[in-house]
């Protein structure tokens, strides 16, 4: 019998009987991702609208807020309270921000590309990968000060549209090596076909850790091949950067839900939502929630006597997972659907302790690195 009848049958069967045959399922927040408050119970540093992109770099701590380039100073304990030191206006919405251990920058353009900033290579833009646009930068991270990792997380969209990359079932990303040491920077593919890949960290020897956000997983990159080392999670990650004690930390910006994952497999009602509807309002994760009455689920399954319940289905959450240096999972800090930390897009840790930037609630928090794993321990 033709494979494409067999599955056809199976298909019909599964309608039948009322089996998940296409696979709609989220996996449960568990064990080490067991839902908490430590995100909302934080100690609030800074708020800052579209805060993203911390950095601890050598020359201090930055973040981006839409095109401005910001520099941070930390208060004296136990605040720690954060301000902004300095600005920058760069012509577009800055994406991602990676130092080379010194005083070089590469600074990601919405629309642009690559800007670096300071160091050897000051004042160089990358705009094409081998003669195709470099439009949509999601992360960088320099191997070397003549060497630099980026991921573009779309060939057709730009960053800001997100949204509808995956709503499109996009998987136009890829990932490039540049060499930046001659007079015009060249760039070698790595890898393509990858479904927004907009998060990079240094692993053990030549290794690097990439989060592909759409495939809702974790892989390794060694040697030019990329092998799944955390698969399945419960939401779509992003920023990765490492821990200071060892292993990594991961920003997971949205959360995923069986309703998106329903519509992402029925085409036609997909495709006429993204052609009629504000994207605001699209049956489709998001940084942040409940600003309108006009957003999808807005009945009983969310609030009880006009309170939101924390176990509610929500478009947006707040959640930032540790894993060690194998990519499991160890502990994680979350702000629940009732929470005020949501859309967490950016992570860095500095003088012991951990930034989280939310860019949906526009807020940087501060966490104790060990919180998750005593509150797991206990």
């Amino acid at each position: 019998m033709p494979l494409g009848m067999i599955a056809a049958l199976k298909r019909a069967y599964a309608n039948f009987r009322g089996f998940d045959e296409a696979g709609s399922t989220v996996p449960m927040m568990d064990g080490p991702l067991k839902p908490n408050t430590l995100l909302d119970s934080a100690p609030l540093l800074l708020a800052l609208p579209e805060v993203d992109n911390l950095l601890a770099a050598p020359g201090g701590l930055f973040c981006s807020s839409g095109a401005e380039l910001l520099s941070l100073s930390m208060g004296e304990a136990p605040s720690l309270k954060l301000a902004i030191a300095g600005r920058l206006a760069l012509p577009a919405a800055i994406t991602c921000l990676a130092h080379d251990g010194g005083e070089g920058m590469a600074i990601g353009l919405d629309g642009r590309g690559l800007l670096l900033q300071g160091g050897r290579h000051d004042g160089k833009t990358i705009g094409e990968l081998a003669g195709r646009r470099f439009a949509c930068p999601t992360a960088a991270l320099f191997l070397d000060p003549d060497r630099l990792l980026v991921a573009n997380g779309s060939a057709a969209r730009l960053a800001a549209d997100w949204k509808r990359d995956l709503m499109s079932r996009g998987t136009s990303g890829s990932l490039w090596r540049i060499d930046l040491a001659g007079a015009k920077p060249t760039a070698t593919p790595i890898a393509e076909g990858l479904a927004y890949p907009c998060g990079l960290a240094r692993g053990a020897s030549e290794s690097v850790l990439v989060s592909e956000a759409w495939r809702h997983r974790l892989q390794h990159l060694d040697g030019g091949v990329l092998q799944p080392v955390l698969a399945d999670l419960p939401a779509y990650p992003g920023q990765i950067t490492a821990a200071a004690a060892g292993g990594y930390w991961v920003a997971l910006f949205a959360p995923r839900n069986q309703l998106v994952e329903f519509v992402l497999r029925e085409h036609r009602y997909r495709e006429r939502m993204l052609e009629r509807i504000d994207p605001a309002f699209w049956i489709a994760p998001s940084l942040l929630s409940g600003t309108s009455f006009l957003e999808p689920i807005q009945g009983g399954a969310r609030k009880k006597l006009n309170i939101m319940k924390p176990w509610a289905p929500t478009w947006s959450y707040g959640l930032v997972l540790g894993c060690d240096a194998a990519g499991r999972p160890l502990a994680s800090f979350h702000s629940r659907a009732d929470g005020h930390v949501h859309g967490v897009t950016s992570i860095c840790e500095v003088g012991g302790r951990l930034l989280a930037g939310a860019k949906g609630s526009g807020v940087i928090v501060g966490l104790d690195p060990q919180a998750a794993k005593a509150r797991r321990a206990a």
